[in-house]
C-alpha cells in the first residue's frame, strides 16, 4: 500500500492556488463545440434522452450553433451521466444564472487536474524524491498554463482519466493497476493502450486480472443499457469513432488530406481503413515489446514504458486532439524531474509545441471566451472565411502537426535507448541556424562574404 504524505500546509496552499486559478475561468469560459455538446448532454440526458442521439440547442442555456442540431458524446455513458447528475443539480437552484451551469460542468475536469497535481506530488515522494523537489513538481503544475487551459478554459475532462492511469503506476497490485485502468476506460478508451504491456508483464496467476479493466466498462454500460431502454444503434458509432479517427491534430495524418495523398488513399476504402487502425496492431506489438524492453518492477521502468506507449499511440493514431498531451506530459515531467533531468528539454519542447498549435488552432483563444462574450464567434467565423489567413493557418498547423510528430519520434527513440542525445532536434535545428546565420553576418562585416 502507498502511505501517502501528510498534507502539510504548503501542499494545501498551492493546491488552493491552483483552484482559484481554475475557478477563475470555469463560469465564462468554453470549447464552443465541445462545451455546447456537454450542455445539452446535461439537459436532455437528464431529461430521459439517449445521450446517443442529435439533441437540439437548450432555450436558455446553449450560447453557441444555437440553428444546429449537434451530434451527441463519443463517449461511454458514464461522462453523460455525471453531466445529468450536474444538472439535476443545476435545477435545485430556482433562478440559477445559465453560468452556474457552466460552473458546475466545469468541475470534473478542474477537480481532476487538481487531482493530477496532487498525484504527481505522491509520485516524487513515493518514488524517493525530496519533499521540496515534490512541492516544486505539484507548485509548477498547478500554475502551469497546459492543463488550466485544457480543463477548466476549454472544458475536456481528460486529467480525470490521466489521473487513474497516473494512479495505476503508484499500486503494487496487477489486479488493483487493471482496476484503475478499467475506470479510465469507462471515461475515455485511451488506458486500454497499456493494457498488452500490463498483461504480459503480469505473472501468470495475475493475468486473468486484465479482464477487470474490460470487465468494469463493459458491465457497468450494458446495465445502463439494459436499466435506461436505450438502443445500441448510436454507441456503435461511438466505438467506430473511437477506433478509427479521422486525419486530424498535432500529427503528420493531416497531410493525408492533401490532393496528393486524398486521391490516393479515398480511391481505395480499404487502405483508409487499414490505415486509420493502423495503431492497434502497431500497440499490440509496442506492448510485447515494452514488456521486454522495462522488463523491471522498478517505478521508472514502468512510466517509461507508460510514456512510449503513448508516443507511440500518437504516432499511430490519426487523431491526436491538444488534450491526449495531458495524458503524456505528466509522465515526462516525473521522469525527466526523478531519473533523467537530461530530458527537460524533451519535456518543455513538448508541450510549447502542444500550446503553439493550441493557440492557433483555436483562433488564439478568442473563441473559449463564447460562453459569456457572444461576439466571439462571429469573430472566429469571419477569420476562418477570411482567405488569406484561412490558408496561412492551415500551412501552419499542418507544419506545426509535422513537426510535433518529428518531435515524437525523437521522445520515443530516447526513451527507448537512453544513451541517444536528449537534446530536441527543434533546439539543435535552432542552434544551426542561429550559428550560420552570425556566422555569414561576421563574414559580411569583415568584408569576407562577396
Amino acid at each position: 500500500m502507498i502511505r501517502l504524505p501528510r498534507p502539510r500546509r504548503d501542499v494545501a496552499v498551492w493546491l488552493l492556488v491552483g483552484l482559484a486559478i481554475r475557478e477563475a475561468f470555469s463560469f465564462w469560459t468554453g470549447h464552443p463545440f465541445d462545451m455546447e455538446i456537454w450542455l445539452r448532454n446535461a439537459y436532455y440526458v437528464a431529461h430521459g434522452w439517449n445521450p446517443y442521439s442529435y439533441m437540439p440547442p437548450v432555450p436558455g442555456v446553449s450560447f453557441a450553433y444555437t440553428g444546429d442540431i449537434l451530434p451527441s458524446v463519443a463517449y461511454l455513458p458514464l461522462w453523460s451521466l455525471l453531466l445529468a447528475g450536474l444538472y439535476d443539480l443545476y435545477a435545485l437552484v430556482p433562478g440559477a444564472s445559465r453560468f452556474v451551469l457552466y460552473f458546475l460542468v466545469k468541475q470534473p475536469p478542474i477537480l481532476g487536474d487538481l487531482a493530477l497535481g496532487a498525484l504527481i506530488f505522491v509520485a516524487a515522494v513515493h518514488w524517493g524524491a525530496s519533499r521540496t523537489l515534490a512541492r516544486k513538481l505539484l507548485a509548477f503544475w498547478m500554475v502551469f498554463p497546459y492543463p488550466i487551459l485544457i480543463a477548466a478554459v476549454w472544458g475536456q475532462f481528460d486529467s480525470l482519466v490521466a489521473s487513474l492511469v497516473l494512479a495505476s503506476l503508484l499500486v503494487a497490485s496487477t489486479g488493483k493497476r487493471h482496476g484503475l485502468l478499467g475506470l479510465g476506460v469507462l471515461l475515455k478508451m485511451l488506458p486500454v493502450i497499456f493494457l498488452p504491456y500490463t498483461l504480459l508483464r503480469a505473472r501468470a496467476r495475475e493475468r486473468w486480472t486484465g479482464l477487470v479493466a474490460i470487465a468494469i466498462p463493459g458491465i457497468f454500460t450494458a446495465a445502463v443499457f439494459a436499466v435506461t431502454g436505450w438502443g445500441f444503434g448510436g454507441i456503435s458509432g461511438t466505438l467506430s469513432w473511437e477506433t478509427h479517427g479521422y486525419p486530424q491534430g498535432l500529427s503528420y495524418g493531416a497531410l493525408l488530406t492533401y490532393p496528393l495523398f486524398a486521391d490516393a488513399v479515398g480511391a481505395n476504402a480499404g487502405v483508409f481503413y487499414v490505415l486509420g487502425t493502423l495503431w492497434i496492431p502497431g500497440l499490440l506489438i509496442g506492448g510485447w515489446w515494452a514488456s521486454r524492453r522495462f522488463a523491471g518492477d522498478a517505478p521508472a521502468d514502468v512510466l517509461q514504458a507508460f510514456a512510449f506507449l503513448t508516443v507511440l499511440l500518437f504516432l499511430l493514431r490519426w487523431t491526436v486532439n491538444e488534450q491526449y498531451l495531458i495524458y503524456l506530459l505528466p509522465l515526462l515531467l516525473l521522469d525527466a524531474a526523478l531519473w533523467h533531468p537530461e530530458r527537460r528539454g524533451l519535456f518543455h519542447a513538448t508541450w510549447i509545441l502542444g500550446m503553439l498549435f493550441l493557440v492557433l488552432n483555436n483562433f488564439f483563444l478568442v473563441r473559449f471566451a463564447a460562453p459569456a462574450f457572444p461576439g466571439a464567434l462571429p469573430f472566429e467565423f469571419a477569420l476562418q472565411t477570411d482567405a488569406t489567413f484561412s490558408g496561412i493557418r492551415t500551412i501552419l498547423l499542418d507544419a506545426l502537426g509535422l513537426l510535433f510528430s518529428v518531435h515524437l519520434i525523437q521522445v520515443g527513440a530516447v526513451l527507448a535507448n537512453p544513451s541517444r542525445s536528449a537534446t530536441p532536434w527543434t533546439v539543435r535545428a535552432l542552434r544551426r541556424t542561429w550559428s550560420g546565420s552570425v556566422g555569414r553576418l561576421r563574414s559580411l562585416a569583415t568584408g569576407r562574404g562577396g
